[in-house]
């Protein structure tokens, strides 16, 4: 699998919903490329919009053994707590910004074996699943910038001093 980087006009696509009952892909082997392609990388996530497939799916895990897929993930609820945190994106080499987000999450998706499943996270978790999901909604990381922010994060990358958020 190849990465797409920005400016790459599928990063701003909403990605279409596999359908679980006949799914045009093996979710197992999917799951085990883009992991791949993932730690490659050095990434913590990877969407399928980043690798150029049509499918609302995504990985997360710092390895092979704790990565998990999300198949038609959705946000079920969001605290009203946020936190600010420093983000990196994959297909936006070298570039960090902080990003705030809800403390806490409820997501449904689908694992690898289109088992249903319900998931309560928080901390890390929620932004790494936030910014992946973000992803297949057509929703880039500069999107989350006002464009001041994106500017001096781009100037502190131009400099060598940005790039302090993990990538996804």
């Amino acid at each position: 699998m190849e990465l797409l980087y920005f400016p790459n006009e599928f990063l701003t696509r909403k990605v279409k919903d596999v359908d679980i009952e006949n799914p045009d892909f093996d979710p197992v082997e999917v799951k085990k490329l883009m992991t791949e392609t993932m730690i490659k990388h050095k990434g913590i996530g990877l969407s399928a919009s980043q690798v150029g497939m049509d499918a609302q799916l995504f990985v997360m895990g710092y390895n092979e053994e704790q990565s998990s897929i999300c198949i038609n993930p959705q946000v079920a609820q969001v605290s009203k707590d946020t936190v600010t945190d420093m983000e990196g994106c994959l297909s936006f080499p070298g570039i960090g910004m902080a990003i705030k987000r809800p403390k806490e999450i409820l997501v449904h998706y689908y694992d690898e074996h289109l088992e249903l499943k319900e998931q309560k996270l928080v901390g890390y978790s929620v932004k790494v699943f936030l910014h992946e999901w973000d992803h297949l909604q057509g929703v880039t990381f500069k999107d989350r910038a006002t464009p001041l922010k994106w500017k001096m994060a781009v100037k502190k990358h131009n400099k060598g001093t940005g790039g302090n958020g993990h990538r996804y």
